[in-house]
């Protein structure tokens, strides 16, 4: 998980090491990255900050660990006073940024770089479920100790070859650490892509949240993350040898993202759950669009969310519709002759569609969609504010029934057949089990 620092700094001014000035960097889960660096500064210049002019800024973690802030800006700079007991000059600076790489400096976003991703991800490894690690007592008695007995199993490897030629290798084992006299035995799934060509950081950045988002749907929670590891091409010669640099990524991540580890009956959906493989979940990471990733994003913040405003109620339904248009077109299948323009379906007629092929598996409980479309238009026009607290109560209720409506044309989507969409929503029956099938008799 990512932890709180606070650090020295010597910020590269337009990544020049002839151009250092001191600062202090802080990382904080709660309020980002933070950079506030001090120099003297000559007159008229009491209000220069380091150049953010660029999309990095370079420097050196606790004055020696090669480091690069992401996408900086200077939130504020002043001089200070000049008197009698300040008679000298400085400037000083505060800098907010996305993102730290430490190990490298990156001076171009765009530069194509990262040969390798390797990820200890709490939402992979939840799905994951190995289950190496099994413990329990033997020849239990009255009075008298009982025999505990833990089995380690043999560590798992698995490795294949991903659509764009991704080499992704899952790595599971059990390791053990002592504590005064207690000994602690954790697992660890570990998962690693390997690119047959150096990519960028947004393209990094957006596998890296892509697999997160599809791992943390299918469990039905926000996880957390941790730092992750890149490979790059940068090079450091190092005991006669040039050593490729492996820089770790850390940044901010929603406050709500703070569970670690999911039980079986806590989960819509482990790997054993459902006849989607492994191999084919990492591929709908490289294949799917965007907009299903933003709209998997929206429901888990919405589920898990301890307060939801009517901003969130309408930016769901947009991603819904916006859904429903990629999905089954702008018009209705019987007019979708190129003639007829003017025949795009409305909100309404979008959500019947939707909620048709949810009743036509039997899943139960059907949408006020009336009230749904009053209610965002109200939205749209300015008028939340006036919505009465019986009106904010309905659209709490109605935001649950919509991301599962939702969950289920998704995992539809990603090749999950119905009934193993009910046996999950069953599963997870304090939020889905109301919407599952019933069950038949045999």
């Amino acid at each position: 998980m990512f932890e709180d620092f606070e650090e020295w700094f010597a910020v590269r001014d337009r990544h020049d090491d002839e151009k250092i000035c001191p600062a202090k960097l802080t990382f904080s889960q709660e309020n980002g990255i933070t950079l506030e660096s001090i120099q003297f500064a000559e007159f008229g210049e009491i209000y220069s900050a380091p150049n953010c002019d660029g999309e990095t800024l370079t420097g050196y973690l606790d004055y020696q660990c090669p480091t690069t802030l992401i996408k900086p800006w200077v939130q504020s700079r002043g001089g200070g006073n000049l008197g009698i007991n300040t008679p000298i000059m400085r400037s000083k600076s505060r800098i907010f940024a996305s993102a730290i790489l430490k190990n490298i400096h990156l001076e171009d976003l765009n530069e194509k770089c990262f040969t390798a991703l390797y990820m200890d991800m709490p939402a992979f490894s939840a799905w994951y479920a190995p289950e190496l690690v099994k413990s329990g007592y033997q020849d239990i008695k009255v009075n008298k100790p009982s025999k505990l007995q833990i089995n380690v199993e043999e560590p798992i490897r698995e490795e294949f070859s991903l659509k764009d030629k991704t080499t992704a290798l899952v790595s599971s084992f059990a390791e053990a650490r002592d504590e005064e006299n207690t000994t602690i035995i954790t697992q660890r799934t570990l998962l690693t892509f390997e690119f047959p060509e150096a990519l960028d950081y947004s393209a990094i950045q957006k596998r890296l949240m892509r697999v997160n988002t599809i791992f943390s749907f299918f469990l039905g929670h926000q996880m957390a993350q941790n730092p992750s590891k890149l490979k790059t091409t940068h090079t450091k010669k190092w005991n006669d040898r040039n050593e490729n640099l492996v820089a770790e990524f850390i940044f901010q991540t929603d406050q709500n993202r703070k569970t670690r580890f999911v039980r079986w009956h806590d989960a819509l959906f482990l790997r054993q759950d459902c006849a989607l493989t492994l191999e084919n979940t990492l591929n709908l990471t490289i294949e799917l669009p965007d907009d299903i990733f933003y709209l998997m994003n929206i429901i888990l913040h919405i589920e898990n969310s301890k307060k939801l405003s009517a901003g969130d109620f309408s930016q769901l339904l947009g991603c819904i519709e916006n859904y429903d248009i990629n999905e089954n077109g702008s018009m209705p299948s019987s007019r979708a002759e190129p003639n007829h323009r003017s025949a795009r379906i409305t909100l309404a007629e979008r959500l019947n569609r939707l909620q048709r092929d949810w009743a036509d598996s039997g899943f139960r409980e059907h949408l006020e969609i009336q009230e749904i479309v009053s209610i965002r238009n109200d939205i749209s026009h300015g008028r939340g504010i006036n919505l009465s607290s019986e009106i904010y109560q309905k659209m709490v209720w109605f935001n649950y029934d919509l991301c599962a409506i939702a969950r289920f044309h998704i995992f539809r989507t990603l090749g999950i057949q119905a009934e193993e969409i009910g046996a999950a929503f069953r599963r997870m029956h304090n939020k889905y089990g109301k919407y599952a099938p019933a069950r038949t008799s045999q």
